[in-house]
């Protein structure tokens, strides 16, 4: 139930948007033919309007009655089928299989779902284009189940219970899922589950993807508010297993299809603290609401207070002893919708820090500041070369309106910030079909684009920002980002993608023995050219997956040094991993590095090569030359 909080109030804005002014009417757009007569057919452009898929489980066996939902990654451009999803779901037929049909051009996020099912990470890609295949693996859930009584062994009956993931099976982060639709997904799919004790204190919460979790009993939910009608408990502050507070409670472990059981209770009537203040505007429309959160530093919300228009108080009761985050969120208009123009008026505060130790914290102003936000275009650039063209034979045409666009502080970490984490999807965008793009809700400070391109064959070519004096050289914003004030609007940015581009793949062998790495490593590709030494856009990493193989695609054509490096055990998200290429010292040492290694690979265009062998010499070695 991490970011339950967040993921009901994301829902609950959605469905209020409905008919709000981000609402737009875009009808899909074909693609336009190059070289002639090479428009698709009426079919063709209904295949390219639609994702077909299937849903299957353990063994590949079909799972029919599935709920499927589709949302658009640029939800407030594409309203209409982003509440169709919610309000209409698809249904997966006998043999597991499901269509979604009419899609504009973009791209979109699919969540599946099924009682007592869970929607496998590893089989799932993170976005989908109209056109593709989508096969999606649900497993089993994980079950904890116990009881809980109070102090005389009585059962307590009707206490809601709340389940909190704080860790992955491999000991990372707790993670949200990809994308608003599975946050949105997940919530009406809780809202549904058994939250409440029964009559004897039995509790069985069921759906539960494998990790790490923390399980409490009473208090109201993390939205303030009680889920179905209150008791005696609700203005408790929660129990955590066994019988503790946030700060002692017990971990309990959950695989895909067991049941954690015996996770029982001891209730503790406890009423906490309350934490209390106000929020004020320094600058911009008066708020219509404010969404004030508290959150644990590792991005867990914790409760919400909502502050309507005319008022400016917030608290939160029952309150346990801890380090939490308080963070106010308001709009003008649609207040988690706000990526829908350049015209949105959405503001937020820096995250406060509160320690609660045995008292009431009160007399806290958060100061709302407005939020900034990117505009710019994307252009295409198709291969000019004709010699190039048969290397390239098999590109085919694909509309730029499936690349997704997101903004990142290069200051912060994603799970900290709510800006960052669970709204931090809302900030994810997608051209129109013109190329234009808008990206919003974004903090002060140096942001950095970064882009999911919709085929392999693209690569990014240059990220500028032109200046107003036409004798000025524009800004490489890929390597220095782009500063921005509170409520800047900065326009003008462009983006141009480039036809061929190149992939390397292949596994790397450590060095004497050529056996794959037991230590965790990244793999580099490195500008060889002296001239491409500041060009950030040519720099690229990937991880090694567990037998050493990687895989680095969307490649601009040139020669590139290879590097190996061996990474800290530290658990981090790669989701939260900056690239070293941002930091101009950490370019200088990858060249370095390069250039010691004595090898190097060139990439033609639309070259791909998928068999490199990468010869790794720890570091208390001598490099060696690599070999192909």
């Amino acid at each position: 139930m991490k970011s339950f909080t967040s993921a009901i109030t994301i829902a609950a804005a959605l469905l209020f948007s409905a008919t709000g002014s981000f609402a737009q009417n875009t009808k899909p757009v074909a693609p336009e033919p190059r070289d002639g007569p090479k428009s698709p057919t009426d079919r063709e452009s209904r295949t390219r309007a639609r994702i077909k898929g299937r849903v299957i489980t353990e063994g590949g066996r079909p799972v029919p009655d599935a709920t499927i939902m589709v949302f658009p990654v640029n939800v407030a451009g594409n309203m209409q089928t982003a509440v169709a999803s919610v309000l209409s779901p698809v249904i997966t037929n006998a043999d597991g299989n499901f269509e979604v049909a009419s899609l504009q051009p973009g791209a979109y996020t699919i969540s599946a779902s099924s009682p007592g099912y869970v929607l496998s990470e590893q089989d799932s890609k993170q976005f989908y284009r109209p056109g593709d295949d989508a096969t999606l693996n649900l497993v089993k859930g994980g079950v904890i189940t116990g009881k809980v009584t109070n102090s005389s062994g009585e059962p307590v009956v009707g206490a809601l219970m709340r389940v909190v993931k704080i860790r992955e099976p491999d000991q990372s982060p707790a993670r949200m899922r990809g994308g608003v639709g599975a946050q949105i997904s997940d919530s009406l799919a809780l809202l549904m589950g058994p939250y409440r004790t029964d009559d004897r204190g039995i509790y069985r919460i069921y759906g539960l993807s494998p990790g790490y979790y923390q399980v409490a009993a009473g208090g109201r939910s993390g939205q303030g508010f009680s889920l179905g009608s209150p008791n005696a408990y609700d203005n408790d502050a929660p129990t955590y297993y066994p019988s503790s507070t946030l700060e002692t409670a017990s971990e309990v472990s959950v695989a895909a299809g067991t049941e954690a059981t015996g996770i029982d209770i001891r209730y503790r009537e406890y009423r906490g603290h309350s934490i209390g203040g106000t929020v004020s505007m320094s600058g911009g429309p008066a708020a219509q609401v404010t969404s004030v959160l508290l959150t644990r530093g590792t991005g867990i919300t914790e409760a919400t207070s909502i502050v309507m228009a005319g008022r400016d108080h917030f608290g939160f009761d029952g309150v346990l002893d801890g380090e939490y985050l308080i963070t106010a969120i308001a709009s003008s208009g649609n207040p988690a919708l706000a990526g829908g123009g350049d015209n949105i008026n959405a503001s937020a505060s820096q995250p406060r820090p509160v320690t609660i130790r045995g008292s009431d914290v009160t007399g806290i102003n958060l100061i709302i500041e407005p939020l900034a936000g990117i505009a710019g275009r994307m252009a295409l650039e198709p291969l000019q070369d004709k010699a190039q063209k048969p290397a390239c034979k098999d590109i085919r045409i694909v509309p730029l309106a499936g690349t997704v666009l997101s903004a990142r502080d290069e200051r912060k970490e994603n799970s900290v910030d709510p800006m960052n984490g669970p709204l931090g999807g809302f900030s994810d965008t997608t051209p129109n079909d013109k190329g234009e793009f808008f990206i919003s809700l974004l903090r002060p400070g140096v942001q950095r684009l970064e882009l999911q391109l919709p085929a392999e064959h693209l690569y990014i070519r240059s990220m500028v920002l032109p200046q107003t004096d036409p004798g000025a050289k524009a800004i490489d914003v890929a390597k220095n980002g782009i500063r921005l004030k509170s409520g800047d609007k900065v326009k003008g940015v462009v983006v141009t993608i480039a036809e061929g581009a190149s992939a390397l793949g292949g596994k790397v062998l450590v060095e004497p023995d050529k056996k794959p790495p037991t230590s965790k490593m990244r793999i580099f590709l490195v500008p060889a050219e002296p001239e491409a030494s500041d060009e950030v856009l040519r720099y690229y990493e990937a991880p090694l997956s567990a037998d050493g193989r990687f895989s680095l695609t969307n490649l601009a054509p040139g020669k590139y040094w290879i590097v190996g490096r061996e990474v800290d055990d530290a658990k981090q998200a790669e989701s939260d991993r900056k690239p070293l290429a941002w930091e101009p010292g950490a370019r200088t040492a990858l060249r370095f590095e390069g250039e010691a290694s004595k090898g190097a690979i060139e990439l033609t265009h639309c070259q791909k090569v998928s068999d490199y062998r990468f010869s790794y010499v720890p570091l208390t070695k001598q490099p060696v030359k690599k070999t192909q």
